[in-house]
């Protein structure tokens, strides 16, 4: 069975949050991640989606206490299924700040999928709460290696994808000889232990069965991008938006939608994939 499913970072646009819906019902995927939600285009969001995806979950629906909503913890994040959800207990997760990631089992025929979506928080604002996420995340997979399981969102991660160097991240530096070198010291903290925590989503997901649907298709032959930015006189891309799922999945498509730059800085990505290995 085929089916298809996107990521957006909405980029808490409010005054656009019909015209995103727009966007996404016209190329219709059976299932929706948002991140970058905020309290105010919450029920918006879910008021105008809710007549092709009657079924949708919010991380804000999971916070007891509402007050940490705020500030640095003010982004949450939505999924949206034309199939069944069942919502999963944010706390079989162990990350720092719980409206940052978002589970559900999506019933699909005969088949339950773990569907998890996230928003990691930048490191140059948040520092370890990063890497803290993206370990709690890896953990978990790990744990349930056996399931069917999908991860999508905005890793803000990684640095640089190179053909012949692979994947740089963010604790890691090109020295005069063009060579990678990590610090001992990252900010306040052990440059390996950031290496590896962007590291292990990337690369060694593999060994929870799992791979970047992405780059299962295109290796590093074609490169591109979910968010660029300008500094000085550049024009920076980076490819932070991503899917993985268990090689129990066969990517059909995955591509970045970039005609939309006006509803979000970051560019929706929707993958195909065919159940074929059960």
């Amino acid at each position: 069975m085929k089916f298809r499913c996107l990521t957006w970072n909405t980029a808490k646009r409010l005054k656009y949050t019909s015209d995103q819906v727009h966007f996404i019902e016209e190329i219709s995927p059976d299932i929706v991640a948002l991140q970058e939600i905020i309290m105010s285009s919450d029920k918006k969001f879910k008021e105008l989606l809710k007549n092709n995806y009657p079924y949708i979950v919010s991380s804000f629906d999971l916070v007891e206490d509402k007050s940490v909503l705020s500030k640095k913890r003010m982004f949450g994040e939505i999924i949206a299924s034309k199939f069944p959800l069942e919502v999963q207990d944010p706390n079989n997760i162990d990350v720092p700040w719980k409206e940052r990631v978002l589970s559900a089992k999506v019933i699909l025929k005969n088949h339950k999928i773990n569907f998890h979506t996230t928003h990691i928080p930048p490191g140059s604002q948040n520092g370890w709460i990063k890497i803290e996420t993206l370990e709690g995340i890896y953990n978990h997979l790990v744990n349930t290696k056996e399931s069917l399981n999908i991860l999508c969102g905005d890793f803000n991660a990684p640095k640089d994808e190179d053909s012949s160097k692979g994947l740089i991240t963010f604790a890691q530096r090109i020295n005069k000889k063009g060579d990678l070198k990590t610090p001992l010291n990252f900010r306040k903290g052990d440059g390996n232990r950031w290496d590896e925590g962007e590291r292990n989503i990337f690369l060694e997901l593999d060994k929870c069965g799992m791979k970047d649907s992405f780059r299962s298709l295109y290796s590093y032959k074609i490169s591109d991008f979910s968010w660029q930015f300008k500094r000085k006189d550049k024009i920076l891309k980076r490819r932070f938006d991503h899917f993985f799922a268990s090689n129990k999945f066969k990517v059909i498509s995955a591509k970045y939608i970039h005609e939309q730059s006006k509803l979000s800085d970051h560019s929706p990505m929707i993958v195909e994939y065919e159940i074929f290995r059960i």
